[in-house]
């Protein structure tokens, strides 16, 4: 019994224990979650207690007021309703001016002007690209805005070149040429240029549009004389003088021209004789397919305004007297025939320095780290500006523009803007508009087929070739359609060649304009000796009159320093077993040669022309490390006695070859040439 008792003590003690155990845990685990508690309180007072900020700096917004202080439409709690879009150039007409009045503002267009007067009132010839890097400066710095700048500068101009009683006629070109600098240096980052242009356009229209008005008044009717504004005057020389700097493209100065024509009232007829006198001759470089057209245009409407004048002359409706249309047309017909006065060559003179000038300052420009292309000539038309506020510029980089893309052109234009030959017209080419076809240009297609111009290149090329004026006409032409960039040139000559050769009888166009192309750029010479290597290769199947036109085409560009002797080395030169048209070839070559040089020197200069010197042979064999002295000039050397072969065998049985003669003096010259070592021969 006492041994139970004691067993159930025990067990008795340890459940008491356990409970006892479990009582302190949870009274633990109780004193944990209420420390926890007391803690988070804690805490939470003393993020009450520590902000990090006071209410009295803190923004609320005002009731009727967004966050940004706008006010909300009051639309009884449903939130602001949608609205339709402004563009940003539309929104800024809605906003209330800038008033003129403000202190801040005034203050910094009075320090734009002050700048631009302290440097353009020391313009000079001396001072031009000094000055035009100073108002450079000013765009440059960003401290004033370029629209600010460029209304400043352009009420400068205003004021300084367009009085109303005098033309600036020596104030313009300089002023002009220092704008022109500051337009290069600039580029996109101001639109100086166009901002010009644009305030040009437009008073020099309304004044055109205020003259018309007087010249149909009841003063004329009365005996008045005529009062022709010098303003208008003043801004189309203004314009003259950016299109002869390249500022603006001659597109925009022959829409000019036929909006003038149009009218052909005196004042009309006056701003043109001012076109004539300072761009004339700019014009017909750059485009003289439109000033023929020009021409055309003047004598029609001249007939036309003499005829009106004759059925009205008694209603006082005075347009033109014929004396100023005949002078008109002769000012016309001397620039499209290039007679120029002495007047005019000495504009033109003064207008080529500043343009030097300018080609400075765009070269040291250009040499700057960083610099950006610069502007292009900008080809606008009157009616892009007068357009502004309907649809826009297009010209300006991000501006809006509406013009005519909705507009579905014809299949007609379509498929002639997509063809080739755009380039191979002047009209195309200068100021990008497409026009229908001519009888002519028609022609010259039929012939590009027949002749088997097979691309469209190739179609172009052959148009502007056959299609031009003369050499210059030509050569312009090809360089602003770009045909003599990379690889297209290679056509160039090749068509040319071919066009060479076709003709019946030989015409010095095609060698005046091959030579052109040679001294423009220096790769056309081993072209033309590669294009002329391939038609000697056709000697066999070669009519004999296009042998003789290329035998004279080699020889004026051999004579002209623009090829040497060396392409005749392709040729197998053997009396017995030579083509009819190659044996044509050589004797028309040389006799070419013989017959054009007085003095026997000049065939020794011209026969020595592409050899090695005995220098430079040394010099050649000394790298090769051999020893014999001549063996880098072998070729030559075998051209030599094939010239020579040649010359003794065919041309000394010539009816040319008589005693006391030129072309024999000429004849035994080359033959002793021939049989000679170069350094043997002095």
């Amino acid at each position: 019994d006492s041994d139970s008792d004691s067993d159930s003590d025990s067990d008795d003690g340890e459940s008491k224990n356990q409970s006892k155990n479990r009582e302190d845990k949870q009274s633990d685990e109780d004193g944990d979650s209420s420390s926890n508690e007391d803690s988070e309180e804690d805490g939470n007072e003393s993020d009450e207690s520590e902000k990090d900020h006071d209410d009295e700096d803190t923004y609320r917004p005002v009731q009727g007021q967004d966050l940004y202080g706008n006010t909300l439409p009051d639309n009884n709690g449903e939130g602001a309703k949608p609205t339709k879009y402004i563009p940003p150039h539309l929104r800024r007409k809605q906003q209330p001016a800038l008033d003129d009045d403000d202190p801040e503002r005034q203050e910094k267009l009075r320090e734009i002007n002050r700048i631009l007067n302290n440097n353009l009132n020391r313009l000079s010839d001396n001072t031009l690209e000094s000055v035009s890097r100073a108002i450079t400066g000013i765009y440059e710095s960003g401290a004033q805005s370029s629209r600010d700048v460029n209304e400043k500068y352009w009420k400068n101009l205003l004021t300084t070149l367009v009085p109303p009683h005098m033309i600036m006629s020596t104030l313009i070109p300089l002023y002009i040429a220092c704008f022109s600098g500051v337009h290069f240096q600039t580029g996109d980052m101001s639109q100086l240029g166009g901002f010009i242009i644009e305030h040009v356009i437009l008073d020099l229209w309304n004044h055109l549009k205020k003259g018309r008005e007087k010249n149909s008044s009841a003063a004329l009717e009365e005996g008045d004389p005529m009062h022709i504004s010098k303003e208008a005057s003043n801004l189309m020389m203004i314009l003259c003088y950016l299109y002869n700097f390249n500022v603006v493209h001659c597109t925009l100065m022959y829409d000019v021209v036929r909006q003038l024509i149009k009218s052909f009232t005196e004042m009309d007829v006056e701003l043109l004789l001012l076109i004539l006198s300072h761009s004339g001759s700019q014009l017909r470089s750059d485009d003289p397919s439109s000033l023929r057209d020009i021409v055309l245009l003047v004598q029609e409407r001249s007939m036309e305004v003499i005829k009106f004048n004759k059925e009205s002359s008694n209603k006082g409706l005075s347009v033109l007297t014929s004396s100023r249309a005949q002078f008109m047309i002769s000012a016309m017909t001397d620039l499209k025939n290039n007679k120029r006065k002495g007047k005019d060559i000495s504009i033109a003179e003064k207008a080529s320095n500043y343009r030097r000038m300018i080609g400075r300052i765009k070269s040291n420009t250009a040499s700057k780290p960083g610099h950006k292309p610069e502007p292009k000539s900008l080809r606008i038309t009157v009616q892009d500006v007068l357009d502004i506020d309907t649809k826009g510029r297009w010209w300006v980089v991000g501006a809006s523009w509406m013009g005519d893309q909705h507009r579905v052109p014809d299949s007609g234009a379509a498929e002639e803007s997509l063809s080739a030959l755009d380039l191979a017209r002047a009209k195309s080419i200068s100021d990008g508009t497409v026009e229908k076809k001519s009888p002519k240009q028609d022609r010259l297609l039929k012939l590009a087929t027949k002749q088997r111009m097979n691309t469209d290149l190739r179609r172009s090329i052959f148009c502007i070739v056959m299609g031009s004026d003369d050499c210059q006409d030509a050569f312009e032409k090809l360089i602003r359609a770009g045909t003599l960039r990379g690889k297209s040139e290679r056509e160039v000559v090749r068509v040319l060649v071919h066009c060479c050769g076709q003709e019946k009888v030989y015409n010095p166009y095609y060698s005046h304009l091959a030579k052109r192309l040679c001294s423009y750029q220096n790769k056309c010479k081993f072209t033309f000796q590669l294009a002329l290597w391939d038609s000697f290769k056709q000697f066999e199947d070669m009519k004999a009159r296009k042998a003789a036109n290329l035998a004279k085409l080699l020889a004026h560009l051999i004579m002209n320093h623009q090829l040497n002797l060396n392409v005749l080395k392709v040729i197998d030169i053997s009396p017995n077993d030579m083509s009819e048209a190659s044996v044509i070839f050589l004797t028309i070559f040389f006799s070419s040669i013989f017959d054009s040089y007085e003095d026997p020197q000049d065939i020794v200069v011209l026969f020595r022309r592409g050899e090695k010197s005995q220098v430079q042979l040394q010099k050649e064999a000394a790298e090769i490390e051999k020893d014999d002295l001549y063996d880098g000039g072998d070729d030559r050397a075998a051209l030599k006695e094939n010239m020579s072969v040649f010359l003794i065998h065919y041309l000394e049985k010539s009816p040319k070859n008589v005693k006391k003669s030129t072309f024999r003096k000429n004849l035994k010259t080359a033959i002793k040439i021939c049989e000679t070592e170069s350094h043997d021969f002095m």
